[in-house]
C-alpha cells in the first residue's frame, strides 16, 4: 500500500515538472515574439536586425549555424538574406539555384513543411533520390518554412554538426511558431529600409533641383544685373568723348558682374600687332608677357573658350602653347575664360577673364554671361563708331541711331528666347539606372514594381483603383527607316513629351522600348473612364505633326485600356491584357482606343489559329484563285480579267479575302499569297498565247512592297523572267495602303520599267491620293464601288467621278468602275464617263479551270485596252 502511494507521487512530481517545463518553454516563446517585434524598431540596417534574430533564436534554441533563404516568386532565383556558421564565418555560399533545388532546403520548399532531420533519415532521403549531399552532412537539421507578402517563399534552418547539440521536436514546435512573427518582421524592416532609401533619394533629388534652382536665379540676377547696368551705359554714356571712356565704363560693368580680373585683347592682323586697350587688377607687363602664349593662342582661331590648368597643360603637351617655364608657371596658376568682341579679316578685339584657381573654374554659365557682354559691348562699339561718323555726317544720324537701335532690339530679343530654350534645357534631370536613356522616362524595370505595388495595393483593398494604358505609335518603323535613327530617336523624344503632357503629376510614363509606351494611372479616381480620357487627350495630342530636322512627321497611336476592374494578380497579366487591347486597336484602323475584356483574349486566340491554319493551307497550296472580267460598257466586250484569292477552308468553307487577308497583311504571310497569285496570272498570260486572247490580267499587290526594299526587288525579278509577257499583267495597289507618295512612285516607276502596268484599286475609298494621280507612273484607276453607288444621288460624288474620268484622259490613264451591281449603277458609270467597268451585274467571277477552256468564247471579239 505504502509502494503504491509513493510511486504515485513520484508520477505527479514527474506530471509537475513536465508542465512547469512546457510553461518555461511557452513563456521563452512568447518572450522571443516580443523581442523579434521590438528588434524591428531598433534594427539600424537589415544587417543588424538578422543579427539580432539569431541572438534571439538561439536564446530559445541553440544554433550554432543558421541561414535564412528565399526563393523569388518571380524569377525563381534564391538568395541568403543571412547565412552565419559555428566558427563565426559569415560569408554566403555561391551556390548554383539548381543545385539548392536538389538539396536538403530545396526539400524542405517542396515539401511546403518543417522539418526534423537527423542524420539517419539524411541518409534515407540520399539514398531515395529525394536529395543529393551537399557538403558534410548535418548530425542534426531543423528548417521550418517562410512565406513573405510578396509571395515570396523561404525557410529558416539551423544547423548542428556537433553531437553535443541535437534538436528536438520541442525545438521543432518553438521555431515553427516563431517564424510567422520572423516572416512578418523581415517584411517590415524590409518595407523600412526601403522606404528610409525612397525618402533619402527623394531628398537628394530635391536638394539637387533646389541647388540648380539657386544657380538659375543667380544667373538670372546676373543677367537682369547686366541688362541693367548694359541700359544704363547705353542710355547715360557720351559716346562723343574718345573710345577709352567706354573700355572704362564697360571694364566696371565686368567688375560689378563677375567680381574678376580681366583684359582686352586687340590683334591686327596685317601688321602683326598687340594692343591691350583697358585691362583690370593686372599689369600691362604681366599681360604682354607672361600671358602672351594663351593671347597668341586665342588670336589663332577668336571663339568663346574656357581654360583650366588641365586644359592648359595639354594645349603645352601639344605645342599648340609655346611657354617658357615662368609662362606655364603663370599661365597653370590661372583659369581663364575668353569671348570675341569683334572679329574680322584685319583685326579681332577678344576680351579675357582671368581668376586663380582658389576662386574655383569658369563654368559654362560664365562663357554664357561673358558671351552676352560681349555681343553688347559690340554694339556699344558699333554704336561708337556710328557716333563718331554721326559727327562728321549728320545727314546720316537718324538712320544711324534707328538701324543701331534696331539691332540692340533685336540683339536682346534673340538672347531672351535663347535664354528660355537654355531654361528648358537645364529644367531636366539626371535620372538613374531605372530610367529610360533616350526619353529620359521610367523603364520597363521601374514600371513593373509601380505597376506590382498597384496590383498588391488593389487586391488588399478593393476600393483602390489604377488602370494601365499600353500605346504603340502607328508609323515609327517607317519614319525610323526613311529618315534614320537619329531622326528617329528625336521622335520618340517629342512623343514622350506630349504624353507627358496629358498626364497629371502622379501619373507614371514609361517607355518599354522601341515605340512602345506605357502609362500607370494610380489616383483614386483612376478607373477606365479616367483612363479612356486620357487616352483621347494622347490620340489628339500625338495626331498633330511633328517638325523634326526641316521634316514634318506625322506619328498616330494605338492604345489598349485594362485595370483593376479585372482583379489581376500579376503585373505580367496586366501588361499582356493592355498589349492585346492595343493590337485590336491597330486591327480597328488605328488611332483609336480600345478597352480589355475577356473576349479580347478569346479573338487573339482564334486569330493566332487562323494564323496557323492560314500557313498550312500554304504549304499544302489549298489556296485558289477566280478571275472577274473587265467588260466594255460601250461594246459589252471582256477587255481583261481581275485575278481573286479564295481560301477552301476545311471548317467554314470558302473564304474571300475580306475574311483572312488583314491578318496576312499583319502577320508578312501577304507577300507568300501575292506570289501565289503572280505565279497563277503567269499561267494565264502563257495560256492566252495559245489562244485568240491578248488581253490583260490584272493581280493585287499588298502596298508594302512598295516600302520594302527587297520585296521590290523580288516582285521586279519575277517580272523579268516573264519578258514579254509581263507587257500583259496589271498590278494592283489598293489606295488605302499609299501612304508615302514619294515611295508609291519610285515603286510605280520600277515596275512599270520591268514592263507591268500600275493601277490604283478602291480609288476613293479614302482621301484620294491625288498627287499619285498626276506622277505619269498610273495606267489605271479602279473607282471604289462605294463612290460609284453615292453618286446615284450625290452631285458632288458624281462630278468628282467625271473629273477623275478627265484627269485621267488628260494624263493618259484609264478608270474602270468597281462593284456594278444594278442597273443604276452601270448607268451612273457610264454618265461619269467610263468606259470599262466590273461588278456582278457585269460578268460573275469564273474559276481559272473555266476561264481557260472558255478563252476563245470571252476574248475572240475583245478589244483591248487602250494604252
Amino acid at each position: 500500500m505504502v509502494n503504491n502511494k509513493s510511486k504515485s507521487q513520484t508520477y505527479k512530481v514527474k506530471q509537475l515538472k513536465k508542465l512547469l517545463g512546457l510553461k518555461k518553454q511557452v513563456e521563452r516563446v512568447h518572450s522571443a515574439m516580443l523581442e523579434i517585434a521590438d528588434s524591428v524598431s531598433t534594427a539600424n540596417d537589415l544587417e543588424h536586425f538578422y543579427f539580432q534574430l539569431h541572438e534571439i533564436i538561439a536564446s530559445l534554441v541553440r544554433a550554432p549555424n543558421l541561414f535564412i533563404i528565399f526563393r523569388n516568386s518571380l524569377s525563381q532565383t534564391y538568395e541568403f538574406p543571412y547565412y552565419a556558421s559555428q566558427d563565426g564565418v559569415l560569408n554566403k555560399p555561391l551556390i548554383p539555384d539548381s543545385v539548392i533545388d536538389m538539396g536538403l532546403t530545396g526539400y524542405l520548399l517542396r515539401e511546403k513543411t518543417s522539418l526534423l532531420c537527423t542524420a539517419k533519415m539524411y541518409n534515407q532521403l540520399v539514398d531515395s533520390g529525394e536529395i543529393i549531399e551537399l557538403g558534410a552532412p548535418a548530425t542534426s537539421w531543423l528548417g521550418v518554412t517562410l512565406q513573405r507578402e510578396n509571395g515570396d517563399i523561404g525557410a529558416l534552418v539551423i544547423a548542428s554538426y556537433s553531437d553535443e547539440v541535437v534538436f528536438s521536436e520541442d525545438d521543432l514546435k518553438a521555431l515553427e511558431l516563431l517564424s510567422l512573427h520572423v516572416t512578418h518582421a523581415i517584411d517590415r524592416v524590409t518595407r523600412q529600409k526601403q522606404m528610409e532609401r525612397e525618402i533619402t533619394s527623394r531628398t537628394q533629388a530635391l536638394f539637387q533641383t533646389n541647388q540648380k534652382l539657386k544657380t538659375e536665379v543667380n544667373q538670372h540676377r546676373k543677367y537682369q544685373q547686366g541688362h541693367k547696368l548694359l541700359l544704363e551705359l547705353a542710355e547715360t554714356h557720351d559716346f562723343s568723348k574718345p573710345l577709352d571712356f567706354l573700355y572704362h565704363k564697360f571694364s566696371d560693368i565686368l567688375v560689378n558682374i563677375f567680381e574678376q580680373g580681366h583684359y582686352f585683347i586687340q590683334y591686327n592682323r596685317n601688321t602683326s600687332t598687340w594692343r591691350f586697350p583697358n585691362a583690370n587688377a593686372m599689369t600691362l607687363e604681366d599681360i604682354s608677357r607672361k600671358y602672351q602664349p594663351i593671347n597668341e593662342y586665342l588670336v589663332l582661331d577668336p571663339q568663346s573658350m574656357v581654360f583650366g590648368p588641365k586644359e592648359i597643360q595639354q594645349l603645352i603637351a601639344l605645342n599648340a602653347m609655346i611657354a617658357n617655364g615662368e609662362q606655364k608657371k603663370a599661365l597653370l596658376e590661372r583659369s581663364w575664360l575668353s569671348a570675341p568682341v569683334k572679329v574680322d579679316e584685319q583685326s579681332c578685339l577678344l576680351l579675357v577673364l582671368v581668376k586663380p584657381l582658389k576662386s574655383g573654374d569658369f563654368l559654362v554659365k560664365d562663357a554664357d554671361m561673358l558671351g552676352f557682354l560681349a555681343t553688347h559691348f559690340k554694339l556699344m562699339l558699333q554704336r561708337w563708331e556710328s557716333q563718331q561718323a554721326i559727327l562728321s555726317a549728320n545727314d546720316k544720324l537718324e538712320n544711324t541711331i534707328y538701324q543701331r537701335t534696331q539691332d540692340l532690339h533685336d540683339a536682346n530679343a534673340d538672347l531672351q528666347l535663347q535664354i528660355e530654350e537654355r531654361k528648358k534645357a537645364q529644367d531636366k534631370l539626371y535620372h538613374d539606372a531605372n530610367h529610360d536613356t533616350l526619353t529620359g522616362l521610367p523603364n520597363r524595370q521601374l514600371f513593373n514594381r509601380k505597376l506590382m505595388h498597384a496590383v498588391a495595393c488593389a487586391t488588399m483593398d478593393k476600393n483602390y483603383q489604377y488602370s494601365v494604358l499600353f500605346i504603340d505609335l502607328d508609323r515609327f518603323k517607317l519614319i525610323n527607316d526613311t529618315f534614320g535613327h537619329l531622326v528617329g530617336d528625336r521622335f520618340l523624344v517629342e512623343v514622350s513629351q506630349r504624353i507627358l503632357s496629358s498626364l497629371s503629376q502622379n501619373d507614371v510614363l514609361a517607355r518599354l522600348g522601341g515605340d512602345e509606351f506605357v502609362i500607370l494611372l494610380q489616383q483614386r479616381n483612376a478607373g477606365i473612364e479616367k483612363a479612356q480620357a486620357v487616352a483621347c487627350q494622347i490620340i489628339q495630342a500625338l495626331s498633330r505633326a511633328f517638325e523634326i530636322d526641316g521634316f514634318e512627321l506625322y506619328a498616330g497611336c494605338s492604345i489598349g485600356i485594362t485595370g483593376a476592374e479585372q482583379k489581376y494578380d500579376k503585373p505580367t497579366n496586366v501588361l499582356r491584357d493592355a498589349d492585346t487591347a492595343m493590337y485590336r486597336a491597330k486591327n480597328l484602323g488605328r488611332g483609336r482606343y480600345v478597352v480589355f475584356d475577356q473576349s479580347l483574349h478569346l479573338e487573339l486566340v482564334a486569330l493566332l489559329n487562323q494564323e496557323t491554319e492560314l500557313r498550312k493551307a500554304l504549304k499544302d497550296e489549298s489556296l485558289d484563285f477566280v478571275f472577274q472580267p473587265i467588260i466594255n460598257l460601250q461594246t459589252g466586250e471582256v477587255a481583261a480579267v481581275e485575278s481573286l484569292v479564295r481560301w477552301h477552308h476545311p471548317e467554314k468553307g470558302v473564304l474571300k479575302p475580306v475574311d483572312f487577308l488583314p491578318m496576312a497583311q499583319d502577320t508578312g504571310l501577304i507577300q507568300q499569297i501575292d506570289a501565289i497569285a503572280l505565279k497563277h496570272a503567269c499561267e494565264y498570260l502563257r495560256q492566252r498565247e495559245s489562244s485568240q486572247d491578248k488581253a490583260l490580267v490584272s493581280v493585287n499587290i499588298s502596298s508594302a512592297t512598295l516600302y520594302d526594299d527587297e520585296a521590290l526587288q523580288a516582285l521586279c525579278d519575277s517580272l523579268s523572267e516573264l519578258k514579254s509577257d509581263s507587257y500583259g499583267l496589271i498590278l494592283e495597289f489598293a489606295e488605302k495602303g499609299l501612304t508615302e507618295v514619294e515611295l508609291c512612285i519610285r515603286g510605280f516607276e520600277r515596275l512599270r520599267q520591268c514592263g507591268a502596268r500600275v493601277a490604283l484599286d478602291d480609288f476613293g475609298s479614302e482621301s484620294g491620293s491625288m498627287g499619285l494621280l498626276f506622277s505619269g507612273e498610273i495606267d489605271f484607276v479602279k473607282v471604289d464601288e462605294r463612290l460609284i453607288k453615292d453618286a446615284e444621288n450625290s452631285i458632288a460624288k458624281r462630278r468628282y467621278t467625271s473629273h477623275l474620268v478627265a484627269i485621267g484622259q488628260e494624263q493618259g490613264f484609264i478608270v474602270i468602275a468597281e462593284g456594278i451591281e444594278n442597273e443604276a449603277m452601270r448607268e451612273t458609270a457610264i454618265q461619269t464617263g467610263c468606259v470599262f467597268a466590273q461588278g456582278q451585274l457585269l460578268a460573275a467571277t469564273v474559276s481559272r479551270e473555266d476561264l481557260f477552256k472558255a478563252q476563245d468564247y470571252y476574248f475572240n471579239k475583245s478589244r483591248k485596252l487602250a494604252m
